[in-house]
């Protein structure tokens, strides 16, 4: 796998994962949204992977199998960290603006 195929993953099967979060927040308000969020993330994250190198025919070497195993994990904390940050600072330029 090269890099600029793992961050094209990383940055598709981040936005699936915050987005299908999001989603899932507003229908079920008692959900924790941390652990709701690495569940999907591994699951977008090793089936899109494997997926991906399925339909790429790229074979399944020990570092394209470690490449997909670490995607999970990077899906996680790109789907985490991006859509709560962008909401706070779009609320901050809205209140900024207010002012």
């Amino acid at each position: 796998m090269t890099l600029t195929l793992f961050i094209t993953l990383l940055t598709i099967l981040a936005l699936v994962s915050s987005l299908i979060t999001e989603a899932i927040k507003k229908v079920y308000k008692a959900t924790k949204p941390t652990l709701v969020d690495a569940i999907i993330s591994a699951v977008a994250g090793w089936g899109g992977g494997i997926v991906a190198y399925i339909l790429m025919g790229i074979p399944f070497s020990a570092a394209n199998v470690v490449c997909v195993i670490l995607l999970a994990p990077a899906i996680w904390l790109c789907s985490t960290l991006g859509y709560d940050k962008v909401v706070e600072v779009i609320t901050q330029i809205g209140l900024m603006a207010k002012e």
